[in-house]
């Protein structure tokens, strides 16, 4: 990412996250929304647009479902999409259409059915001509569904077919504009192979679904839609819009949080330590970048009374201390930088202490890639093997099973509360461990005739004499309903910073349902019951403080701290403020400009006003805005 510095009044220096399209005003509203409102949503289909609206939700994405609309051949059912088509002309909201799904009567893959397929979208075109300005070709289409017998070819496959329905479309309406299929995260090797192919010359719109699990946006957000730009360069598509079909984040209250918090005093226990007399030392290298903590994994949550918490860079593993009171944090994301293993491995042979909260340690080297962005890539057993610590999955060794029926403590740790029961793990065992070592469990997880260890210590005393304690209790990135309402308009505003043109938010109503897979029954912003969550009151102050037809957004940071400016569609200057990392004490010069008012993320205004022309306010995760001002 290029770096310009900036000084301002108050003598700190901030890093300007560049944009690639300047500061031009938009036309369109960047503001939409998915829903199921064709499926499990029909019945409240209207009260739902409206509270839509009420947010300034301008965009709806939903599926036009094949076997829906064409449910046997040549017989058509348009009674839902007519009546929703006319639900949203009345709201003035314009749906952008996923044209896509399998023919009910037959399930091969959709590109061995061309001709069928172009005559669904024929029929689709031809009946709301002039209705759908855009239409989206297929949903995640790098997973298995473009994949041919053996496997392969998904890439090469979407092509052909985007090119044929691409060039379909525009004989029955060249104005039509065709987005390509939102993917399932940033597949760059699946995006690259498409353009090579003739993708980027077969779509007005480049589309992607890039969710953050286990990161704040502000780390490498920006860097990916940099590199996807360069990319759309490269095969002469630069200049075309970029738009996320969905983005948003889960607050399934399943219970991980719950089960960490039960299982975390034994694992201090079994490390001989107690959180009241515990540093813990945590990593934020913003340089790398790379940082223990992230929107689902904020360690006083988890850690409740810890003595101190400290921050270093990966470079200081050299001269952390090594104490009984010490306590070096992991992300519980599985990731480490190669780069850094032998120094991690050195403050463990000086007997560190460790703790891993989530899934395998060190399962995924964290690489730089091109223009400075890194990316995970897996590497097995080549790390956690010079740590001593041995793993087993279901894909890696016969006998494991896919899933465990209940969680049985260690007898030495039975007394306290039960830990509740969460889906999601990985075992480790002793297969790894040298003469001196030992494996102490906590934790089992029981299936039938297997009894896997999930939690434990690993005690080292051979080359290495530290002590490292694990869960392999993994999760999907589920966040606070708090958490949401902060990460929405941050994630929001850096995306269009960075030059994203519009956002479908993943999604708008949560379904709830107490079965199958509970992260996904909660990304919405309002209840199953349509009442709001907070992060559909942090939508709305979005939208109505940073409007459609706003400047782009101006973003800059020192360390956590960030700042973005914009110009409102009157001309008149409006400014966000937050920190990503608690709270934080900010002084800032207001450059130009009155301040007019001052609102938190949820709407609600603040009372602060400038001495001197510098405002002095607490920032924290949740944005301040503020009207009237440039700062």
């Amino acid at each position: 990412m290029p770096k310009v510095l900036n000084a301002i009044a108050t003598g700190l220096f901030f890093a300007v996250i560049s944009s690639t399209h300047g500061t031009e005003v938009s036309t369109d509203s960047p503001y939409g929304v998915c829903a199921h409102l064709q499926r499990w949503e029909y019945d409240r289909a209207e009260e739902e647009l409206k509270l839509m609206k009420s947010a300034g939700i301008d965009h709806l994405r939903f599926d036009f479902d094949w076997s829906t609309i064409e449910p046997e051949p040549g017989k058509w059912n348009f009674n839902r999409f007519d009546r929703l088509m006319h639900l949203a002309q009345e709201n003035k909201i314009t749906i952008l259409p996923i044209l896509g799904g399998l023919i009910k009567h037959d399930k091969k893959p959709v590109f061995r059915f061309v001709p069928e397929f172009l005559d669904y979208v024929t029929t689709v075109i031809k009946r709301y001509n002039g209705q759908l300005p855009y239409v989206e070709l297929w949903n995640e289409q790098n997973g298995k569904a473009f994949e041919d017998e053996e496997g392969g070819n998904g890439a090469k496959n979407y092509t052909a077919f985007l090119i044929s329905v691409y060039r379909k479309i525009k004989e029955l309406n060249p104005e039509i504009k065709i987005v390509y299929g939102g993917t399932s995260l940033i597949p760059w090797d699946f995006i690259e192979e498409s353009f090579q192919n003739g993708a980027a010359q077969a779509m007005d719109v480049m589309c992607i679904h890039p969710y953050r699990w286990n990161e704040d946006p502000e780390i490498t957000l920006a860097d990916d839609i940099g590199q996807l730009r360069s990319l759309m360069k490269k095969y002469g598509a630069g200049d075309k819009p970029i738009w996320f079909s969905e983005m948003g984040y889960t607050t399934n209250p399943k219970s991980r949080p719950q089960t960490l918090r039960a299982l975390l005093p034994r694992l201090f226990s079994a490390l001989g330590m107690k959180p009241e007399t515990t540093t813990a030392v945590v990593f934020a290298d913003a340089e790398y970048p790379f940082y223990t903590e992230n929107p689902s994994f904020r360690i006083p949550q988890y850690i409740p009374g810890l003595k101190k918490l400290k921050q270093i860079s990966l470079s200081e593993l050299k001269t952390l201390e090594v104490s009984p009171d010490t306590l070096l944090i992991l992300p519980d994301n599985e990731s480490f930088p190669g780069k850094y293993i032998p120094l991690l491995l050195e403050y463990v042979r000086r007997g560190g202490r460790i703790l891993s909260p989530g899934g395998f340690p060190f399962y995924k080297d964290l690489q730089p890639r091109r223009n400075g962005i890194t990316e995970m890539k897996e590497v097995a057993l080549q790390f956690s093997k010079q740590f001593h610590i041995g793993r087993e999955a279901f894909w890696s060794k016969p006998g494991v099973p896919r899933e465990v029926q209940q969680f049985e403590l260690a007898p030495d740790y039975a007394e306290g509360p039960a830990i509740p029961f969460q889906p999601d793990f990985r075992f480790f065992n002793s297969t790894e461990l040298k003469e001196g070592d030992w494996l102490e469990p906590v934790l089992y997880g029981v299936a039938e005739n297997y009894r896997g260890i999930l939690a434990g210590v690993y005690h080292l005393n051979s080359d290495l004499k530290g002590k490292i304690a694990f869960s392999g209790i993994f999760h999907d990135g589920e966040v606070s309903e708090f958490e949401q309402s902060c990460l929405l308009p941050r994630t929001m505003l850096i995306a269009f910073a960075s030059g994203v043109e519009r956002i479908y938010w993943y999604s708008f109503r949560s379904t709830e349902w107490k079965t199958g897979d509970q992260g996904e029954a909660h990304f919405g912003i309002v209840r199953n019951n349509l009442a709001p969550k907070d992060a559909y009151h942090a939508y709305r102050t979005l939208s109505e403080l940073h409007p459609a037809g706003s400047s782009r957004p101006e973003l800059r940071s020192d360390g956590t701290l960030y700042i973005a400016n914009w110009k409102t569609p009157g001309n008149v200057p409006a400014a966000a403020v937050w920190n990503i990392a608690g709270e934080r004490a900010v002084r800032l010069k207001i450059k130009s400009g009155r301040l007019t008012a001052v609102h938190d993320h949820l709407g609600r205004e603040v009372k602060l006003s400038p001495e001197n022309s510098v405002l002095t306010f607490s920032a924290s995760p949740g944005i301040l805005y503020f009207s009237g001002v440039e700062l």
